[in-house]
Order: C-alpha cells, then sequence, then structure tokens
C-alpha cells in the first residue's frame, strides 16, 4: 500500500456525498453530525439483523456504515486516509498483542 486506503474517485465521491447530506440535513432542520451518529447506529442493528437472518444485504449495509463513517471523518475536518491508516495500525499491534498472549 502506497500510504493511502481510498483511491482520489472514491474521496471525491464520498466529499460529494457528504456535501449533499449536510445540505439535505441543514434544510431539514437537523444537525448533521447527530443524523449521522443515528444512521450509524441504524445501519449497525440492521447489519446484524439480516446477518441473522443469513441475508447477504448485510454487505451492502456494511458498505452504507462505511460510508457514514468516511462522512463522520469528513464533518470533523479529518482525513479518511490518516484515521484509516492509524486504525490498521491499531489493530496490527492489537492482535500481535493478543496472538502473544493466546500463544504464551
Amino acid at each position: 500500500m502506497n500510504g493511502y486506503f481510498l483511491s482520489e474517485e472514491a474521496k471525491e465521491r464520498i466529499k460529494k456525498i457528504h456535501s449533499s447530506s449536510a445540505l439535505y440535513n441543514e434544510k431539514a432542520g437537523k444537525e448533521h453530525n447527530e443524523r449521522l451518529l443515528e444512521l450509524i447506529s441504524h445501519h449497525a442493528g440492521e447489519i446484524k439483523e439480516l446477518y441473522d437472518a443469513n441475508d447477504r444485504h448485510f454487505l451492502v449495509e456494511t458498505g452504507d456504515l462505511a460510508v457514514l463513517c468516511f462522512e463522520l471523518m469528513l464533518e470533523h475536518k479529518e482525513s479518511i486516509d490518516s484515521i484509516m491508516l492509524k486504525c490498521f495500525d491499531r489493530y496490527d499491534k492489537k492482535l500481535a498483542s493478543l496472538l502473544n498472549k493466546e500463544v504464551n
């Protein structure tokens, strides 16, 4: 990996989605940050329900959840790439630690 998580095209599409989403919520009189958090919670529950029902549509809903999470990062003026690469490092370290404990 070259230090980037998303392609430039994907980043531009997420920015466009975020812009439209923020505009919609503003016009609807909803606080955008709160609405994103509500939708994230809703999608997490929906993913679990679909997974439990063996409905593979849970994978599409997982993608929707990722877009909402990326929007939340943009809402707080954070780089999706930077956040994701930081998370990858955290997961690598945590899993290495857990595996090391399991082996010893």
